[in-house]
């Protein structure tokens, strides 16, 4: 008869299981290697603050770059503005929420609670943190910056954009005429932003770059050239932090390089019009160029070009969608067919690298996923929203805040280890 060995006793199968956990979590390569397949950059903190060993790790550039590259930012979700009843109206839209990141949709989709009685519109949206303008009952506008994900919601109000700089017209004749684009930084203390200040007459174009420096506008940079262009259709501009582009109303992109004060002017790729509003969105390409996100009827269109590219209009078409087939999933028998119907469809916001793009489909606003080539209707417009405004996108913050190293934070290291990966 075989006699059952009984089991070991608590204690000696706790220290048992905390011995084989240390050999494990005390190898910094094997640790490295799990602590890159957290996944969200919310994990990677929280298993951060386990310790100074750990904190170490986590924070390191080199595995925050690995960390990036493996993990992609994450999209938390998107503020829609529509322009129902006297002022727009703001919602939090959560964007195939998980559970883990269900408390800072809460925080985000609640942040504009504390506007009440205000219109408030976002400008720009950039790792974790918004661009407002808010509008009292007296039509007052305030700029501010918010973290919507920060647990005390940090808002800092800051200046409105600079005055129009003077420029220097050939003749009392020509007509001067101002555009305006506010964009954030990627990262920064919180009370940044730049304006980018465009004066364009039929003979000149003159670009000035300005940052928000200690609650003050400072002139980084400017350039001019003589290239006539005529008032963009529509606000499709973008500025990575050295070059400024905007889709001008002759199907061209004028490219301002601030490092060199150069203007310069970019053809659009092959085959492509600017011909309605919502046809075309440029995306930010993480340090390789830039993405021209194009529809056309029922295709899709990404195009790249480099940032070392000898020729600034030398594009590439690196991905083709046909949104009937990866929209069929989207009760497509009650939509018009997609199919000759140019301007009933409108990109709405894409983001960086072209991971992603939000579309306006026949009083739908869908989420595609470019890479998984999965398509969302996260919202139905209905008749009290009267138009979409527009749609800014929210990232978590990237990348994480991690906590400063204290002296004896990585007391009882190995116990404290074992009990969290327990």
């Amino acid at each position: 008869m075989e006699i059952e060995t009984p089991p070991p006793p608590p204690v000696a199968a706790a220290v048992a299981a905390a011995a084989a956990i240390s050999s494990v979590l005390g190898d910094d390569d094997l640790l490295r290697e799990i602590l890159l397949r957290l996944g969200l950059p919310t994990s990677l903190l929280r298993a951060a603050l386990v310790c100074r060993r750990w904190l170490r790790h986590a924070s390191d550039p080199a595995f925050i770059r690995r960390f990036r590259a493996l993990h992609p930012p994450r999209l938390l979700g998107a503020y829609l503005s529509t322009s129902a009843g006297p002022a727009p109206r703001l919602r939090f839209l959560p964007i195939r929420p998980v559970p883990e990141l269900a408390a800072a949709a809460r925080r985000a989709g609640a942040f504009f609670d504390a506007f009440k009685g205000s219109a408030a519109s976002v400008y720009d949206s950039r790792s974790g943190r918004l661009l407002v303008t808010t509008f009292d009952d007296r039509h007052d506008s305030t700029r501010q910056i918010c973290g919507p994900l920060s647990p005390a919601g940090d808002t800092a109000v800051v200046p409105p954009p600079p005055p129009p700089p003077p420029i220097q017209l050939t003749n009392d004749d020509e007509c001067l005429i101002y555009h305006y684009g506010e964009f954030l930084p990627d990262d920064d203390d919180g009370r940044s932003y730049f304006c980018v200040v465009m004066g364009y007459s039929e003979l000149q174009t003159t670009v000035y770059l300005y940052e928000l420096q200690d609650m003050s506008w400072v002139v980084r940079a400017s350039a001019a050239a003589q290239l006539p262009l005529l008032p963009p259709r529509s606000r499709v501009m973008l500025f990575d932090n050295a070059k400024f582009y905007m889709l001008s109303a002759t199907n061209k992109i004028l490219v301002c390089d601030f490092p060199s004060s150069s203007i310069s002017v970019m053809e659009l790729p092959n085959g492509v019009l600017n011909k309605h509003s919502g046809c075309i969105m440029l995306s930010r390409g993480d340090g390789s160029g830039i993405f021209l996100v194009h529809v056309k009827e029922s295709q899709l269109q990404i195009f790249h070009c480099g940032k070392d590219s000898d020729n600034p209009g030398n594009w590439f078409l690196v991905d083709y969608i046909c949104l009937r087939q990866v929209c069929a999933n989207l009760d497509m028998t009650t939509w018009p067919s997609v199919d000759g119907q140019s301007a009933s469809v409108k990109i709405c916001a894409v983001g960086d690298n072209a991971r992603f793009v939000f579309l306006e489909m026949f009083g739908a606003v869908v989420f595609l996923d470019v890479t998984s080539r999965q398509a969302d209707k996260v919202y139905q417009l209905t008749p009290e929203d009267k138009e979409l405004v527009s749609v800014r996108p929210l990232m978590l913050i990237w990348p994480p805040v991690f906590p400063p190293m204290k002296e004896g934070y990585d007391q009882k290291e190995s116990s404290t280890q074992a009990q969290t990966a327990a």
